[in-house]
């Protein structure tokens, strides 16, 4: 009998190493964070827009970057209010997190370089919910302007970098096709200097060491003073899914995210001379794209 209780507890125990972990306090999601090395970078909160109390973000085993991720899942109705805002009145879904950085001297400013890399993994059954919008990663001011400046999103057809219509025209790069965006670690490393000046700001993104925009230009607005960074899964003009599908409950969406990690150098960010060296080395002319074209 004690040999048969015995083995139930190793069958219970090994289910729970490989399920997702309940987690979900920010100082346990901050911890998690500076395990991975966080660079420069500083967890701050949960977005206060995230609803409480739904498990959305979690812990997961399922990592690529020491014992832990970030698992962030929305279902529907997944909305929060604040003063002055309520995501359920807008057509909006969300479940992120908040990043500034450690060191007010390391600040979001307009021409100090910037490096970031994440590891994102899209499950194979991902509910793309276009033509609503999705972002997974953004960039959004929040002194004296808080536009958003550049989003990662899933949309037609895959995963794309986007110049967000709050600052620039809105323009899309194609970074991973839909069918190769899934089922496996991607890495994303982006560069920029938030610079303002046309001849003087660029963007740089890279997936799995491979150079998919190449931007030179205005990186910023004339009064972008300090920026944020968000990530996880944040969904708006859910009108347009309803419209186009005629469902008015939005699918279940899982996304994971690993090794986050920015700093002012690409050395510091990726702790890989060689490697960061193949990626400066590198171009791509690949044209922005029209999201809305894609079927």
């Amino acid at each position: 009998m004690l040999g048969k209780f015995f083995v139930i507890g190793i069958v219970i125990l090994l289910t729970a190493c490989n399920t997702t972990t309940n987690a979900t306090s920010i100082n346990a999601l901050q911890s998690e964070a500076r395990a991975d090395k966080d660079g420069g970078l500083y967890l701050e909160e949960i977005h206060k827009l995230t609803k409480p109390n739904t498990g959305s973000i979690t812990l997961s085993d399922h990592s690529i970057v020491g014992e832990k991720s970030f698992r962030f899942e929305l279902n529907h109705g997944d909305c929060g209010q604040e003063p002055g805002w309520s995501d359920c009145d807008n057509n909006r879904e969300r479940a992120e997190l908040y990043y500034q950085w450690k060191s007010k001297s390391s600040l979001e400013r307009p021409g100090k370089e910037k490096w970031y890399r994440f590891y994102l993994f899209i499950p194979q059954d991902y509910n793309n919910i276009a033509p609503a919008k999705t972002s997974l990663i953004q960039w959004k001011g929040y002194k004296g302007n808080t536009d958003v400046l550049v989003m990662i999103q899933t949309h037609h057809g895959g995963l794309y970098f986007n110049h967000n219509g709050d600052t620039f025209n809105d323009q899309w790069w194609l970074l991973k096709n839909d069918q190769d965006m899934r089922g496996k670690w991607i890495e994303i490393v982006f560069n920029t200097n938030w610079h303002p000046d046309e001849n003087k700001g660029y963007m740089k993104v890279w997936i799995d060491g491979k150079m998919k925009v190449d931007y030179k230009g205005i990186a910023n607005t004339p009064n972008g003073k300090g920026f944020n960074l968000r990530y996880g899964i944040y969904s708006s003009y859910l009108n347009r899914y309803e419209e186009v599908t005629g469902n008015k409950t939005t699918p279940k969406r899982v996304v994971y995210y690993d090794g986050v990690r920015g700093d002012t150098s690409c050395k510091k960010v990726l702790k890989d001379k060689e490697k960061c060296n193949n990626l400066l080395s590198q171009t791509a002319f690949q044209k922005h794209v029209d999201v809305y074209s894609i079927k």
